[in-house]
């Protein structure tokens, strides 16, 4: 088990790796210090809403363009963090707040303690003597506790993006040495009461669900172009009036949130971020002698 220094130096590595990355899918943190008593703080953005977790528990599956839009913003964000040296390497659906706002949903990709950041020097920081992750998300060199890069973050959207279009988890949670052998060994099954899946995008998806990272999709910014595309390719069959067959892509099952995709709505949220200061990360740096 880690003791109280790991478990602050831990919590100093979180600070300082969500405050170097401003996006609206990236929780926010604005403070790091200790009390008079010597505990650890972080003060961090309030976000309400429920977690992807407690939405599946409820709901079930969601239909294949609703879950590709979370997505999509999902790893806009995670590409923002993996720019500024950042690798998650926990994306599952508990991480992830359905934040309620002005103008509607937005998901937020939360807890980046096992989080590896570039300049990285010691491994006990992240290491406990057990597995970092959680098996039923984790990329197969991850699980090997191999050397890890942005892939496995793409592994991780890849599994939850399966989990939100089939309602479970592409190679189970129970059993956690029968998760980790379908891991390592199986490919993920075809989902066939997915709703709005279709040939394309589980190209898409099992691409982004490789065993060997050299041969999954490369980065999350190219994961979320692949998919912006099929999602446009929906929008634009679904304005012409084209029906599911063989050749055509399916219309879409259910409206996406606008929030979800790009537009004026996200580009005015984006913009407002990218104009904010960049005081957090220098405080939290100097506080931490980064």
């Amino acid at each position: 088990r880690l003791g109280a220094s790991a478990h602050r130096a831990r919590l100093q590595r979180e600070a300082l790796a969500l405050a170097a990355v401003h996006h609206p899918s990236i929780v926010e943190v604005y403070d790091y210090g200790e009390t008079e008593e010597g505990s650890p703080y972080v003060v961090m953005e309030l976000v309400r809403g429920e977690s992807l977790a407690a939405r599946l528990d409820r709901e079930g599956a969601m239909p294949a363009d609703e879950a590709v839009g979370l997505a999509i913003a999902i790893l806009d964000g995670l590409a923002a963090a993996h720019r500024a040296g950042i690798i998650h390497r926990d994306i599952k659906p508990d991480n992830v707040v359905l934040a309620e706002g002005l103008v509607g949903v937005r998901p937020v990709l939360l807890d980046f303690g096992i989080a590896r950041i570039d300049s990285d020097t010691d491994a006990r920081l992240t290491l406990d003597g057990s597995l970092v992750g959680t098996p039923a998300y984790m990329a197969p060199e991850q699980m090997r506790g191999g050397p890890t890069d942005e892939r496995v973050d793409v592994w991780g959207v890849g599994a939850l993006l399966y989990h939100l279009i089939a309602g479970e988890a592409p190679f189970g949670v129970r059993d956690v040495i029968a998760v980790m052998r379908r891991v390592l060994e199986d490919p993920p099954s075809y989902p066939r009461r997915a709703r709005g899946l279709d040939g394309r995008l589980w190209s898409i998806l099992t691409g982004a669900l490789r065993k060997a990272p050299d041969e999954r999709i490369s980065s999350a910014s190219a994961l979320r172009d692949a998919l912006t595309a099929w999602l446009e390719g929906r929008e634009i069959a679904s304005a012409n009036g084209v029906a599911p067959g063989s050749a055509r892509v399916p219309a879409p099952s259910a409206p996406l949130a606008p929030t979800l995709i790009a537009g004026p709505e996200s580009a005015v949220t984006r913009s407002s971020v990218d104009e904010l200061p960049p005081s957090f990360d220098v405080l939290i740096r100097s506080k931490l002698g980064g």
